[in-house]
């Protein structure tokens, strides 16, 4: 992982590539420099330059040094595991032998069930007649299900193991951007980049939460004053620069969600490549799918 020196960040929005982002950062040794943000493509010139579609996108991507270069997607870039399913009868989750299927109803059902027993919020007092009587046990958790058509086994892992919500909600995410995450991923590959190697799927809110805490993920959109929140954050990210050759980028990523999220998600990538990070080996996350983030939140 140590070898890419160029990473490329992409928050993707929907085909028409009018919500997509992509940042380019350069490493420098230890740290990483931000050589560009940009919101369309390459050329400056406003009759030519044109929004992220997929030609455009990937044109820009197949004119990188692929043997040095690590793409970052901010999307899901595989599948639940009954979307990627073959078969034409289903049997049932209880009786499914899809690995990630079972890992959902075990070690994902114990997950949360220890999530949800560790909550200080749970209501531990029952209404009785005009006052209240304190139980000497809690009521026992309420879980839901974790269906394996919406939920994938590294986001359940993320937010009830670590206590980190990757996306706004567990288990929603948008199909269409799914879908072009999914057909990007394939095209991809036929130019040699491999998923979890030079191309991972990754979640700014993971990174910011991870590396700043739950109120700034939170804040860094939707807060009073969103702007204060990202340059803080930007402050923070202590072994980033920006490139005197990157023109506005500075701002165009405290002023836009779709920049910011661009250049996160290109940062997860330099860390990871940096400090070597690792995922669990095998089954499921080989084939469900790895969200990285930093390893320890703060």
């Amino acid at each position: 992982m140590g070898k890419y020196q160029r990473f490329i960040g992409i928050d993707l929005g929907g085909a028409r590539g009018k919500t997509t982002a992509l940042a380019v950062l350069v490493r420098q040794g230890a740290e990483a420099s931000v050589a560009a943000v940009l919101m369309r493509g390459p050329e400056h010139s406003a009759n030519s330059s044109q929004p992220w579609t997929d030609e455009t996108l990937l044109h820009f991507l197949a004119e990188q040094p692929h043997s040095e270069t690590a793409i970052a997607i901010n999307a899901p870039l595989t599948q639940p595991a009954c979307t990627r399913c073959a078969l034409t009868a289903c049997p049932g989750d209880v009786d499914c032998n899809d690995v990630a299927t079972r890992w959902l109803r075990e070690a994902g059902q114990e997950l949360q069930a220890q999530h949800v027993m560790a909550d200080p919020n749970r209501i531990v007092a029952l209404h009785q007649g005009a006052g209240f009587h304190q139980v000497a046990a809690p009521p026992a958790a309420a879980t839901q299900r974790l269906p394996p058509y919406t939920h994938r086994c590294t986001e359940v892992e993320l937010h009830y193991g670590r206590g980190i919500l990757p996306r706004e909600q567990i288990g929603q995410s948008s199909w269409a951007i799914t879908s072009r995450a999914n057909h990007l991923r394939r095209r991809l590959a036929t130019m040699g980049y491999a998923l979890n190697d030079s191309l991972i799927e990754v979640s700014p809110r993971c990174t910011i939460h991870a590396l700043f805490g739950a109120h700034a993920a939170q804040g860094y959109k939707r807060d009073a004053d969103p702007w204060r929140t990202r340059a803080s954050i930007i402050e923070g990210m202590e072994s980033l620069c920006f490139a005197t050759t990157s023109g506005m980028s500075r701002e165009d990523v405290l002023r836009n969600d779709n920049c910011f999220d661009a250049l996160v998600s290109a940062y997860t990538g330099f860390l990871r490549s940096r400090d070597e990070w690792t995922m669990p080996e095998g089954e499921p996350f080989d084939l469900d799918g790895w969200i990285w983030a930093p390893p320890s939140p703060l």
